[in-house]
């Protein structure tokens, strides 16, 4: 599983991210981007996490995400400032199964 974290300028979710590896299984790969340089990369990852300060661009990020059938949610705006790497990781997870049919 890859998870992408989409943020401003990518720069406070690399906290987050760090924080998130912590958690992650041997093989998960886990990254950040500005908004601007998510279209160049969506196609490495599974799951596209929004945080909460991209809320107003949910729709434009849900409609690259749904032509490439790639989940896309936004992260729980406490969780993301506590930078609970292990909550988002969870809410990565459950995207990601319930995308994939439980596998």
């Amino acid at each position: 599983m890859n998870i992408l974290l989409v943020c401003s300028a990518g720069m406070s979710t690399s906290l987050l991210v760090n924080n998130m590896k912590k958690f992650a299984e041997n093989g998960v790969k886990i990254n950040a981007v500005a908004f601007s340089e998510l279209e160049s990369v969506i196609d490495d990852y599974d799951v596209i996490l929004v945080g909460p300060q991209l809320r107003f661009k949910l729709n434009n990020i849900k409609k690259l995400a749904e032509s490439k059938n790639k989940p896309v949610d936004v992260i729980e705006p406490v969780a993301y400032g506590r930078m609970d790497g292990k909550k988002v990781y969870e809410f990565a997870k459950k995207i990601y199964n319930d995308n994939n049919g439980g596998k």
